[in-house]
Formats: structure tokens, C-alpha cells, sequence
């Protein structure tokens, strides 16, 4: 698995309809995204099967932008 950079979401972005509005899983519905709800976060690294921890202290980190879901 590749995680997609903020460059790549950039181009993925200006290829689709520009009028559509974003949404994001949140449980069994779904949820209008916010832009203030768009971070930037220190996680750990993600592991090989693309699972990214919370920030821990016992593991290495960077940083992310993080939309936000469930």
C-alpha cells in the first residue's frame, strides 16, 4: 500500500468536477466535510499494512495531513 501525498491528492483534486461537495465514511452515514476540520498531525509511521498509530512515544513519527472520519 502507497499512502498518496498532498501532491498527489492536489492532482487527483483538479481532475474531478469542481462543484462537487467532499464527504467522508462516518460509520453507517455520512458526513459533510469541513475545511477547518482538515489537520495537520504528528502520527507514527504507518505500518506495512498502511495502519498509522496515534503519536506514541515508544515509535517513530511524522507528520500528516489528517481529514477528518470515523
Amino acid at each position: 500500500m502507497k499512502a498518496i501525498t498532498v501532491s498527489d491528492l492536489i492532482d487527483f483534486l483538479k481532475n474531478q468536477r469542481q462543484d462537487l461537495p467532499v464527504a467522508y465514511r462516518c460509520f453507517s452515514e455520512f458526513v459533510l466535510m469541513e475545511v477547518s476540520e482538515i489537520e495537520i498531525s504528528e502520527l507514527c509511521h504507518p505500518r506495512a499494512d498502511g495502519w498509522v498509530h496515534d503519536n506514541r512515544p515508544d515509535k517513530p513519527t511524522m507528520e500528516y495531513i489528517v481529514f477528518p472520519g470515523n
